[in-house]
């Protein structure tokens, strides 16, 4: 699968940034999680990952209208990789709106970025959800997400992994700090 389009090629052509462009994407297997992405996250992406408490989601619906969500978890385990293609989260019991899955329901096409704050790291995710909302699936992972209230899981099955470039985080820390 070609995750870029006509018109990401077009924009590293006016910005003159080919070159840099084509460095990531030969360094690195963007496909899937991997031992290369260790490189740049310091760690196994599969522990990054899943040591995270939080992370932003993004989904779209038919339509085109746009929408982005905080998931946090106080468990520390929000989210679980299943293998180097797959990942899955629960969706906690909220204000009822429901705008990710609405939107996973009409476009499966999401977004994540993962960012450690602290040592001024990102992972970006790019895949395909499906909302899990049969109890017996469910039940599978009460036990890992350390909780029972558990609305439904979103699976991604991911496209794209590369890690996003960490330049201006500190600005989180200098704001937060004073």
């Amino acid at each position: 699968m070609n995750f870029f389009t006509e018109a990401h090629i077009k924009a590293r052509e006016t910005y003159n940034t080919i070159e840099q462009a084509n460095h990531w994407l030969a360094t690195i297997d963007t496909t899937c999680l991997n031992k290369e992405l260790s490189l740049y996250l310091q760690e196994d992406p599969v522990a990054f990952i899943e040591r995270m408490p939080y992370f932003f989601f993004s989904t779209s619906s038919s339509n085109g209208n746009t929408n982005v969500n905080f998931k946090g978890s106080e468990s520390g385990k929000l989210i679980k990789v299943l293998n180097s293609k797959k990942l899955i989260f629960p969706d906690y019991r909220g204000n009822g709106i429901l705008h990710s899955v609405g939107d996973i329901h009409s476009n499966p096409n999401v977004g994540m970025l993962i960012i450690d704050f602290n040592k001024n790291i990102r992972l970006k995710i790019s895949g395909k959800a499906t909302v899990v909302d049969e109890a017996s699936q469910i039940e599978k992972y009460l036990d890992y997400f350390q909780t029972y209230d558990i609305a439904r899981l979103i699976e991604v099955d991911i496209e794209y992994v590369i890690p996003n470039c960490s330049k201006n985080i500190n600005i989180v820390k200098k704001h937060l700090l004073g």
